[in-house]
Formats: C-alpha cells, structure tokens, sequence
C-alpha cells in the first residue's frame, strides 16, 4: 500500500516521500482549511506548517490511524488554534485599550483629522467586513449575534473582523491605532 511505503520513507528522511505526500494531499487539505477559515493565506500557512510538522518529527511519527486522517485532523487543529488566536487578540485588545484610555485620559472625540482618517478607512472596507465591524465595535454584537443578523459562518465573522482590524492597523500610527479602538464605538452614533 502507498501510504505505508510513505510512512515508512517519512521514518526513513525520504524526501520523494513527503514530496509524494505533498503532492497527494496538499490541495486536498488546502481547500478543507480555506473552507474552514475563510481565509486563503492563512489556509496555505496552516497546511505548510502541517508538513513542517511532520518532516520535523518523522523519525517519531506513529499514527493510530491512516496518514490521511492524522493530515485532515492536524489541519483541523491547526484552523482551529487559529480561530483560537483571533479570539484572545480581540479581547486583549479591548483590555489595552480601556486600560490606555482611562490612564490617560484621552478626549478621543476632538481630533477631526482622526476622525475623518478612521471613517475614510471605515468606508474603503468591503461591505461585508465593514458590516462585521460595525456590528462588533459599534453595537457590541458578539461572534454568534453577527453570524445570525447576518447570515453567515461565526467562522466567516471572525475572520472578516480580524481582517477589517488589520486594515486599520495599517493605516495608523501605533498610538493613533489605540485612540482608534478606543472610538470606535463612538464613531457612528453621529452619522
């Protein structure tokens, strides 16, 4: 059977077997974690890291199952802590801020010029991650709330969030950044 020659060549440093498991299962498993995180880089990031894995630790490598099962299993995992990570990196995010804001002080409203820059940012946003956004900072709709009001994957939402966070990210200054967070909330009770 191929698998147990693949196994075995991986137990071996074979690498024509793991560019023979690569090659039998690397879009498989690409297009099972792009569906499962709705995010086409960091899929291709999670399935490379899962053959890193594997030709790292393949002296040790003992499966209970078939390798395709360890594969699409290690993939899962791999979506999953992803999921994991953009949940922790919102709610850290929110605990700075508060915390910046009260030490501070800040009266975030006057800036204009900030203003203007965060509804530009706001407004260049696809319309779904701008939807998602504004759900999330503006109403304070939890992941669930989102996916129902707007028919679509809890998934989906918080990808769509974590995107919608980085294209503000790179539009401002690491300060400008935190008074952002810290007025978003605020921003579209004027309009």
């Amino acid at each position: 059977m191929e698998s147990d020659y693949i196994l075995v060549g991986l137990k071996h440093r074979d690498e024509v077997a793991l560019s023979t498991l690569f090659d039998m299962y690397y879009e498989k498993l690409y297009l099972f974690a792009e569906k499962y995180i709705y995010d086409s880089d960091r899929a291709h990031d999670i399935v490379q890291d899962v053959f890193l894995k594997i030709w790292e630790n393949a002296e040790r490598l003992e499966l209970k199952s078939s390798i395709q099962h360890y594969l699409f299993t290690s993939v899962r995992n791999g979506c999953l802590n992803y999921l994991k990570s953009l949940q922790i990196e919102d709610r850290n995010n929110r605990k700075y801020v508060e915390a910046y804001i009260e030490s501070q002080n800040v009266d975030m409203v006057e800036d204009e010029d900030l203003l203007a820059k965060i509804r530009q940012v706001l407004d260049e946003l696809p319309d779904r991650c701008r939807e998602v956004c504004l759900l999330r900072f503006v109403e304070g709709y939890k992941y669930n709330e989102i996916a129902v009001a707007l028919k679509m994957n809890e998934n989906t939402v918080k990808v769509q969030l974590h995107r919608g966070m980085e294209r503000l990210r790179q539009a401002f200054s690491t300060y400008d950044y935190i008074v952002l967070l810290g007025i978003l909330g605020r921003l579209f009770v004027e309009r």
